[in-house]
């Protein structure tokens, strides 16, 4: 029973590393092809909506469930793989985020007169 537990995990652990490097970035593909329109068809950015969020939930939770499994299974090389995969989530998240989450604009300079001591001010048409 040992021995067939040991294969189920190596052969899920493999197949996770398929689906994260091949078929996630397909289904990325097909969702920009069906929102653009790129081909024969006008785009469709709602039908491509599908696409994009079953491509992003796999793409971060295979990572994730990736390195738990071979963590705790004890497989180096597969925790290793998982961890980058993990990282490269984390950062491109994290990229996402800083382009929707611009900067705070900068304060607004004073509208109304300020005067400063030691000389003149700065009043509009003083």
């Amino acid at each position: 029973m040992g021995e067939f537990r040991e294969v189920a995990v190596s052969v899920l652990l493999a197949v996770g590393a398929v689906v994260w490097l091949i078929v996630v970035p397909l289904m990325f593909v097909q969702g920009a092809l069906t929102a653009y329109g790129i081909g024969l068809a006008p785009g469709e950015p709602d039908a491509a909506s599908p696409a994009f969020t079953a491509a992003s939930w796999l793409g971060a939770g295979i990572p994730v469930v990736g390195v738990v499994v071979a963590a705790t299974t004890r497989r180096r090389g597969w925790t290793w793989f998982y961890g980058i995969g993990v990282a490269v989530v984390a950062l491109v998240a994290t990229l996402r985020w800083a382009q929707t989450h611009p900067a705070p604009p900068p304060p607004p300079e004073p509208r109304h007169c300020v005067e400063r001591s030691g000389g003149g001010n700065e009043c509009p048409g003083g």
